[in-house]
C-alpha cells in the first residue's frame, strides 16, 4: 500500500530558472538529473528536508497552467488552484527573507480561524506556493 509521497512533479517552460528558484531562493539542493534528449525531456530533482520536487522541462510548447477560482481572503484576491504548502515555523519572518531574495507575494500574511496563518506566492512557471504557520 501507499507508504508516503515519494517527490512532486512540476512541468516548468524554462527547467534551468525554476532549478534556479528552487535552490537558490528556497534553499533546496540539487540531488538528481535525468536528460532524455531523443525525446525532448529534462527533469532536475531538488530536495529539502525530505521534500523531494521533480522539475521537467519539455523543449516543446507546454500549455499555460490554468488559474482556477478566485476568492477573497484577508482583503486580497486570491487564486485557489493546484498549489504545494510548506509549514514554517515563523511566517513572517519567512516572508520578509523570500522578500530580500525578490519574491513577490500574492497573499500576505493572513491569520485564519483558528489560529493558522497563510501566504502564497508563484514559482517562475506560475505554481501556486503557500507557506503556512500553524498554532501551537
Amino acid at each position: 500500500m501507499i507508504k508516503t509521497i515519494d517527490h512532486i512533479g512540476i512541468l516548468t517552460n524554462d527547467l534551468q530558472r525554476s532549478a534556479e528558484f528552487y535552490t537558490e531562493v528556497l534553499g533546496f539542493s540539487l540531488c538528481a538529473k535525468i536528460e532524455m534528449a531523443d525525446v525532448g525531456f529534462s527533469a532536475i530533482f531538488v530536495e529539502k528536508n525530505g521534500i523531494k520536487i521533480e522539475l521537467m522541462g519539455y523543449m516543446y510548447e507546454i500549455p499555460n497552467r490554468s488559474e482556477g477560482i478566485e476568492i477573497k481572503l484577508g482583503g486580497s484576491p486570491i487564486s485557489i488552484n493546484d498549489h504545494i504548502t510548506f509549514s514554517v515555523d515563523d511566517i513572517e519572518a519567512t516572508v520578509t527573507e523570500l522578500k530580500e531574495k525578490g519574491v513577490i507575494f500574492c497573499l500576505e500574511p493572513v491569520e485564519l480561524e483558528g489560529g493558522m496563518k497563510l501566504s502564497s506566492f508563484k514559482d517562475p512557471g506560475g505554481v501556486l506556493i503557500e507557506l503556512v504557520e500553524h498554532p501551537e
